[in-house]
C-alpha cells in the first residue's frame, strides 16, 4: 500500500554534512543547488538551508509561496532578512552554540602567538647560534596584560572566561547587562578602548556595529594596542585599520573575517608587519562545522509544527 505521509520540498543551497542530508531525506525531497541557484527552486519549497552566501530577502521570499522555515547552518544572520521573512509567517532558525568553542580557541591562539613570540628550529642550529637564541627575550607575559572585549555574549564571555583564566584583567561591554562568573568589569566603549592592551570584538553585524572600528574610535585605543577580529569583517574600517598599523597606534593585528571576502589584490591589510590573516576559518574546526549542521533538527521539528530550539532572536 502506498504511503500517504506527507513529504515536504527542502531546498539546501550551501554545503551539509551526509549525516544532516540522510536526516532532511528521512522526512523530505532534497533538492541541492548553490546560493545563486536557491531562487529557482523556492516556489514550491517548504524549507530552505543556507550558510553564509544565499541571500534570503525580499526578491526570494516574494517567490517562495510554500516556504515554511529558513535554517542558517551558522551562528550569525545578516544574509537573512529576518523581519521580512517573519512577515511572510517564515520562521528563522540558526545554530547559535554551535561555533563557540573553536572562535574562542582560535582568539586564545592570537593572543598568544601576539604576545609570546617564539618560533621552531627547523633544522640544525650551531652549539654558539642555539645559546645566543636561547639567551635572548621574546614576548611578554599574558598575566597583568588587560583584554577588553567588546560583545560578551557566548563567544566573548567565553574569552573572558579563557583570558582570566591567564590571569588578564578583563573589561568588557555589551549593549545589555551581563553578569559573568568570574572577575570582569564592565565600562563603556571608550574606556574600554583607552586601557585594553587587547581589544577583541564579538558583535553581530547590523547598523550600530557596521564600521564601529574606525579612525576615530582607533584613536582612542592605547598606543601600542593588539586588535582581533573574528567577528564580521564588516565591524572594521580595514582602511584606517592599516593607518593605525602603519602608524604604531595598533602594535599587532589578527584578522580572521574580512571585507570584502575574499579580499581583494588592493586590501589594504596586504604587507602589513605584525599582522596575520587568516582566510575566515576561525569556526572551521571539524566537529565546530559538523555541530552548524544541526540546524536540520530545528528545520524539521518547523515542518512538523513543533517548536523550533534556536529560533532566531
Amino acid at each position: 500500500m502506498e504511503s500517504t505521509e506527507t513529504r515536504f520540498k527542502v531546498v539546501v543551497s550551501e554545503p551539509l554534512s551526509d549525516r544532516a542530508l540522510a536526516y532532511l531525506g528521512e522526512y523530505a525531497d532534497v533538492v541541492r543547488t548553490d546560493a545563486a541557484g536557491a531562487i529557482d527552486h523556492i516556489s514550491d519549497a517548504d524549507a530552505l538551508v543556507v550558510r553564509t552566501y544565499t541571500q534570503v530577502n525580499d526578491e526570494l521570499l516574494d517567490r517562495a509561496e510554500r516556504l515554511k522555515v529558513v535554517g542558517r547552518a551558522g551562528v550569525a544572520l545578516e544574509n537573512i532578512d529576518v523581519p521580512a521573512a517573519r512577515r511572510r509567517r517564515v520562521e528563522v532558525v540558526h545554530t547559535p552554540a554551535a561555533n563557540t568553542l573553536a572562535v574562542v580557541d582560535y582568539v586564545i591562539a592570537a593572543i598568544i602567538r601576539m604576545n609570546r613570540r617564539f618560533w621552531p628550529m627547523t633544522g640544525f642550529v650551531e652549539g654558539d647560534e642555539f645559546h645566543r637564541m636561547r639567551k635572548g627575550s621574546y614576548g611578554r607575559f599574558l598575566s597583568g596584560m588587560t583584554l577588553g572585549i567588546v560583545g560578551c555574549g557566548r563567544i566573548g564571555s567565553r574569552v573572558g572566561a579563557a583570558a582570566g583564566a591567564l590571569g588578564m584583567t578583563v573589561l568588557y561591554n555589551d549593549i545589555i547587562p551581563i553578569e559573568l562568573d568570574y572577575d570582569a568589569r564592565a565600562v563603556d566603549k571608550p574606556a574600554l578602548y583607552r586601557q585594553s592592551d587587547i581589544v577583541t570584538i564579538h558583535v553581530p553585524l547590523d547598523q550600530s556595529t557596521r564600521r564601529m572600528i574606525d579612525a576615530e574610535t582607533l584613536a582612542m585605543f592605547k598606543a601600542g594596542a593588539q586588535f582581533i577580529n573574528a567577528a564580521r569583517g564588516p565591524c572594521v574600517n580595514y582602511a584606517d585599520l592599516a593607518d593605525a598599523v602603519r602608524s604604531g597606534r595598533i602594535s599587532a593585528a589578527t584578522i580572521d573575517c574580512h571585507d570584502p571576502e575574499p579580499p581583494p589584490a588592493d586590501y589594504p591589510m596586504f604587507g602589513l608587519d605584525d599582522v596575520t590573516l587568516t582566510p575566515h576559518i576561525a569556526a572551521r574546526v571539524p566537529q565546530a562545522v559538523e555541530n552548524m549542521c544541526d540546524v536540520v533538527y530545528d528545520i524539521v521539528a518547523v515542518l512538523q509544527g513543533r517548536r523550533p530550539q534556536y529560533p532566531a532572536p
